[in-house]
């Protein structure tokens, strides 16, 4: 929606993209270049491309072969890219299966074992500038527990970083801070909460924070009102058809 976008936006929010087309309506909403961190799993050459002329804060960067890619388009473009790395801490977000993303066996990001070998290579790639960590454990988040450990994990990754000679001063700390589905379970944590949280445990690094806050930013803003239309009975459930 574009008019939220640009509510957002004028109150100093930036934007997290996964698209050409997201990145195209955050800048029609009015919201800088430097403000748009561009993650993704499936990054397309046009899309990098397009990117990197609209001169974006950061790719969060999936695999080590879109890191080729985007080293190989920098390079074309005479431009130089920012990025950080998506790390798998493999932490259970405690939230429903298909909307976990911080496990190991889930097909985000770079395994964490492997973490310290994609940052040597990046720092060998012309274009690439390496500036930071990047990590999304799930959405609908509704305990402060797997964000204690994310972050505790990405504390000691940044100092082992730091020491192998990276400069890491920005850490995206993903989001997916839940709402309050009325649905019996302890209410979702406050930004507060989450924000105190966030700088307890990373606060002592020096690193600029980014956050993608997900559904708190507008979930709960508003109701669904619907009409019934009929009553169906299945062989099991009894459907509302509205």
């Amino acid at each position: 929606n574009q008019s939220i976008i640009g509510l957002l936006g004028g109150l100093g929010a930036g934007a997290d993209v996964v698209s050409e087309g997201e990145l195209r309506r955050a800048i029609a909403a009015g919201i800088a270049g430097n403000k748009i961190v561009y993650s993704g799993v499936a990054k397309t050459v046009p899309e990098i491309e397009f990117a990197l002329q609209s001169d974006i804060r950061q790719f969060n960067v999936e695999s080590e072969p879109e890191l080729e890619q985007i080293s190989a388009a920098a390079v074309r473009l005479g431009k130089q890219a920012n990025i950080a790395f998506r790390l798998n801490p493999d932490v259970d977000a405690l939230t429903h299966e298909k909307i976990s993303t911080g496990k190991s066996e889930n097909k985000f990001g770079i395994p964490w074992e492997s973490s310290r070998k994609a940052y040597a290579r990046a720092a060998q790639l012309p274009g690439i500038n390496v500036c930071g960590i990047d990590i999304h454990i799930g959405s609908q988040i509704t305990q402060l527990e797997p964000y204690e450990l994310a972050f505790e994990r990405v504390a000691e990754m940044v100092q082992q970083l730091r020491g192998d000679g990276h400069t890491i001063s920005s850490i995206d700390l993903g989001g997916g801070l839940g709402i309050d589905y009325h649905d019996g379970n302890r209410p979702a944590p406050t930004p507060a909460q989450y924000a105190d949280l966030a700088i307890r445990k990373l606060g002592h690094l020096g690193c600029q924070f980014i956050l993608e806050p997900g559904r708190s930013l507008v979930g709960a803003a508003g109701v669904l009102v619907s009409s019934v239309i009929y009553i169906k009975q299945g062989s099991r459930s009894t459907f509302l058809i509205i």
